[in-house]
């Protein structure tokens, strides 16, 4: 009798361990959560905020020709990038304090760039300079898209509006806290063709340049066709610099990449 009712007391107490509410998942983590994590991950806040300038020297591959660049960007709002290709440079374009600007090639006349170029190349002093951390300060905002599966990885994916309705969907590894992917709906190159796709950006070879953790190569995929059409590899990147030598106007002499 005695190990019966030991069997029945075990019994009952497993039943009431079983009945009783378990947490099964941790606690879903809110956005601002996510991009705290993403941007202590690179670095942390004051290390983003302190970039006041940078300097990147990209390979760019497309299928149809291969070039070197030298992109420099401010926080203030202004940037140049310079095209070059076999060592002469073929093309320019950028912001400066009268707006939107590019050249197509020495020699050739600078003329004003279009609303839809000007906009694209101020996304990029967004994402290459600012953080998320700072994104509402700016005018955007940030919002959960739910989780996707890609490659076994449940991402986190994080919708970003900039304060002029740009949107492009981040996804968050929620092992490392890095952007590993992004996705958007625009033009490759809005002044030859202003045809927006759907397109996956694969960011890869993290790398800490002052203090930030950066992506040195990128893979952008066109989402309705499957096909690569664009590959970079930063072979350089230089931060806060003198603004003097960023040589960023739109008259500005530049010298090609070594």
């Amino acid at each position: 009798m005695e190990i019966l009712f030991r069997s029945a007391a075990m019994l009952g107490l497993a039943l009431a361990i079983l009945t009783q509410p378990t947490e099964t998942h941790a606690p879903e983590l809110t956005v601002d959560d996510v991009l705290a994590r993403h941007v202590d991950a690179i670095g942390g806040a004051a290390a983003v905020d302190a970039v006041r300038n940078i300097r990147i020297w990209p390979q760019v591959v497309e299928p149809d020709f291969t070039i070197e660049g030298d992109y420099r960007a401010t926080r203030d709002g202004r940037m140049r990038v310079d095209i070059y290709a076999d060592g002469e440079r073929v093309f320019s374009e950028g912001i400066d304090a009268l707006g939107g600007w590019q050249q197509g090639g020495e020699g050739a006349a600078i003329t004003e760039a279009s609303e839809t170029a000007t906009a694209a190349l101020d996304h990029g002093i967004a994402f290459n300079i600012f953080g998320l951390h700072d994104l509402a300060a700016r005018g955007g905002e940030a919002s959960f898209d739910g989780r996707a599966t890609v490659d076994g990885i449940a991402y986190y994916v994080v919708r970003v509006v900039l304060a002029d309705g740009f949107t492009r969907y981040f996804y968050i590894n929620p092992e490392s806290w890095l952007i590993e992917r992004h996705r958007e709906t625009s033009a490759l190159h809005p002044d030859l063709d202003a045809e927006e796709r759907p397109a996956e950006t694969i960011e890869s070879d993290f790398q800490r340049h002052c203090g930030v953790l950066r992506a040195m190569r990128t893979r952008k995929i066109d989402l309705e066709t499957g096909e690569e059409i664009q590959r970079t590899q930063a072979r350089a990147v230089v931060c806060n610099a003198d603004p003097g030598t960023l040589a960023i106007g739109r008259s500005d002499f530049v010298s090609p990449p070594e």
